[in-house]
């Protein structure tokens, strides 16, 4: 049966893993960013290797669910970076890497494949004229990539990053399959304590709800700010 009471207390229990969850997905989302980044100015400047390398990881990344991403890095992460240590003459156990460094690492190349299309899309959006004028005025590469082109086209790429950032946080759920507890994770452990599955996912809703509609509506108004200045 249905317990109200129940489902209050898991409400404010979940609520505790709130923080580590907003900082981790923080912590993807600007990884993710500064990846995606680097991919859309790679492919903007057509280097012809990296370009063809990218694409295919980039076809790889989008075609393989979250999940099989996370158990692969899960199973094969440790020993990467057991290798890349070894070759500086350091010795570590694979066994001991932190799942959550896994979690960070696996969706912030995850996520890097969509951020690149939605910066390399922005930039894009900026007219060609202002970046001419920037470089007549004498600015460099990176003034103009800095000054005339990321205030512009962060405009434009802000509704899809903030998207992004929402699907983050609801992806994090899977992070639970690695002993990483979450928001979801937390949920699954109330309801193995009390044995009321029902209530303690109903406030799991609950607690996805209401950060989506506080960062909705956040986002929404700092767009406009944005969207007034230019």
């Amino acid at each position: 049966m249905f317990q109200l009471d129940v489902l209050i207390e898991d409400f404010f229990s979940i609520l505790k893993v709130v923080p580590q969850t907003l900082l981790l997905a923080v912590i993807i989302l600007i990884l993710s960013l500064f990846m995606g980044g680097c991919l859309a100015l790679i492919q903007r400047k057509k280097i012809p290797i990296l370009s063809t390398i990218i694409t295919v990881v980039q076809s790889f990344l989008r075609g393989t669910p979250n999940v099989v991403l996370l158990y692969l890095g899960y199973y094969s992460l440790p020993f990467i970076v057991q290798y890349i240590v070894s070759l500086m003459g350091i010795d570590f156990n694979p066994h001991q890497l932190d799942p959550v460094i896994t979690v960070i690492v696996v969706f912030s190349i995850s996520f890097s494949v969509f951020q690149s299309e939605t910066i390399r899309g922005s930039l894009h959006s900026v007219e060609r004229g202002q970046i001419e004028a920037a470089q007549s005025l004498g600015y460099g590469f990176f003034h103009t990539l800095w000054k005339v082109i990321i205030p512009q086209a962060l405009v434009e790429a802000l509704p899809d990053i903030m998207n992004s950032f929402l699907v983050i946080i609801k992806a994090l759920s899977l992070a639970y399959l690695i002993s990483v507890v979450d928001i979801f994770g937390q949920a699954k452990l109330l309801g193995a304590y009390n044995f009321s599955y029902i209530e303690a996912f109903v406030a799991a809703a609950f607690v996805y709800w209401i950060l989506c509609s506080i960062f909705t509506l956040f986002i929404n108004k700092f767009e406009l700010r944005l969207r007034k200045g230019y």
